[in-house]
């Protein structure tokens, strides 16, 4: 396995710039997600680093090793498909070996690695089959074998997912976070899942139009975004944002906004950052997960309580067994708060909520950055 370093890389087609100066290192061992919306250039990135695509200015390296102008078959690089791509007419056992029949390794080489990677796969009982007569499920895991008996450098997987039922696409990931603990493989995923991204990243790297948002651990991303962007593309639901203002309440900073003509204060947790002072007096963009959202909590009343108290009408409840995701209208805005199910009330009925101010973010509302 080797390290992947992505140094200042661009691509245009023609007069448009895809991919914006992508400054990316990645250790060897780890797993990187690449993720973001349809049209963000993340396919085109692993494009890049596979040698199906050339980069118009930039470095990428495998290791010490300088790749720009090597042949892909040259780059000891192995990738996986959406498509599955794999030969009608061969067996399982066919479309794991071919490539090392051509590449020149002997008969009991290949028979040797083909064994290893069906035991790893479990798929020891389909090698004599051929691909129309597997499910989706099994032409992912021959896909995967085929990548994994070139033991290469590493392993790229284009949203290779994407075709599979929501069932199996859970089963799938658990199966692929496996392989890599067990291999120890740097891997390169591309997906627009955030599911996905969270589940199986070491750290995953957020692109939007080219531009690289963030990169960094799935938690830190999560509780910690740059932008809104990144707030509101990562979890499901998303982060709820609401417009307001930060006030000096009595010696303590607050995040206050109009909520159907009533005032609502939030007192800020005593140990917010150092950064916020600057902003009082002034707008900012608060947001808030469903998580840091939900019914009053105990101890909430408290002195000190991290947990702010207010009361607003249910407009939606939406039960999903665990919680009972649950729509109010505050400042003006749709958002959502994740209730316990025995604690939501029907719609129409005001209820108690506490907002947790130790996971809030607030936004800078012109340049939508983290303050």
């Amino acid at each position: 396995m080797a390290s992947l370093t992505l140094d200042k890389v661009r691509k245009t087609f023609g007069s448009v710039e895809v991919l914006k100066e992508i400054n990316l290192t990645i250790e060897d061992g780890e797993f990187l997600v690449l993720v973001g919306p349809s049209g963000c250039g993340k396919s085109t990135l692993l494009n890049l680093i596979a040698g199906l695509e050339t980069s118009s200015d930039g470095e990428i390296r495998i290791g010490d090793r300088v790749i720009n102008n090597v042949h892909p078959k040259d780059r000891n690089i192995a990738m996986v498909f959406q498509s599955y791509a794999l030969y009608p007419n061969m067996t399982v056992r066919k479309n794991i070996t071919f490539g090392l029949e051509i590449r020149g390794v002997s008969a009991s080489e290949r028979d040797k690695a083909v064994d290893d990677v069906a035991h790893l796969l479990q798929i020891e009982n389909l090698l004599d089959r051929k691909p129309s007569q597997l499910s989706g499920g099994q032409r992912q895991r021959v896909a995967m074998g085929r990548a994994l008996v070139r033991n290469p450098d590493i392993f790229l997987f284009d949203e290779p997912l994407s075709n599979l039922d929501a069932k199996l696409r859970v089963d799938m990931r658990t199966e692929i976070k496996k392989l890599h603990h067990r291999l120890g493989s740097t891997i390169v995923y591309v997906t627009h899942d955030q599911i996905e991204a969270m589940t199986l990243a070491s750290r995953i790297a957020v692109m939007k139009g080219g531009i690289l948002q963030q990169f960094d651990t799935p938690q830190h991303i999560y509780e910690k975004p740059n932008n809104m962007f990144v707030a509101g593309f990562i979890g499901s639901p998303s982060m709820n944002f609401i417009e307001a203002k930060l006030v000096d309440d009595n010696g303590r900073i607050a995040v206050t906004f109009d909520n159907n003509g009533q005032k609502v204060v939030l007192p800020l947790v005593a140990d917010s950052p150092e950064s916020y002072k600057s902003w009082v007096g002034k707008d900012v963009v608060f947001g808030i997960r469903p998580e840091g959202l939900t019914h009053k909590r105990t101890g909430s009343d408290q002195p000190g309580s991290q947990y702010v108290n207010f009361d607003a009408k249910v407009e939606v409840i939406e039960p999903t067994g665990a919680d009972t995701m649950t729509v109010i209208n505050l400042g003006g805005k749709e958002i959502v708060a994740r209730v316990r199910p025995d604690r939501a009330t029907n719609p129409g009925e005001m209820m108690t909520f506490s907002a947790d101010m130790n996971q809030i973010s607030l936004f800078d509302p012109t340049t939508e950055l983290r303050i």
